[in-house]
């Protein structure tokens, strides 16, 4: 019996590079990445994540995550998760991506980490394209 399977030729892996693309598509100051992501080349493979619990599901070892930062000018990687700042909780709606990748660590999940950040707004092509060279 034969099972379906998706992606590459039999017994090849996939070459595509997982990113997982963060923002509200509904909110105009955290849509962004989401834009910038549908600018992509094919041959990578975009995951719309609208948690971040999402992370805790993913195989690879490096996890690459594209999303807006506030009050930078043009694209930046983030290595290093203890640089990021976080805001203080009061309710779950606060549960941010920089405050549960520091939780992940916390609990012993070591990845490494790459967040591609990108400014609210830009020329998105430019943007998609150094975004694209970063992956």
């Amino acid at each position: 019996m034969l099972i379906p399977f998706s992606g590459g030729e039999l017994g090849l892996k996939s070459k595509k590079k997982n990113v997982y693309v963060f923002g509200n598509e509904h909110l105009e100051f955290d849509s962004f990445a989401r834009k910038v992501a549908g600018m992509l080349s094919s041959k990578i493979n975009t995951i719309d994540a609208h948690s971040p619990d999402i992370l805790l599901d993913s195989k690879e070892k490096e996890l690459l995550i594209l999303d807006v930062v506030k009050n930078i000018k043009k694209p930046m990687i983030i290595n290093d998760i203890s640089k990021i700042k976080t805001n203080p909780m009061t309710s779950l709606h606060d549960f941010d991506v920089g405050f549960f990748l520091k939780l992940m660590n916390g609990m012993g999940i070591n990845k490494k980490i790459k967040i591609i950040g990108i400014p609210q707004k830009g020329n998105i092509s430019k943007i998609s394209k150094e975004v694209e060279a970063w992956i």
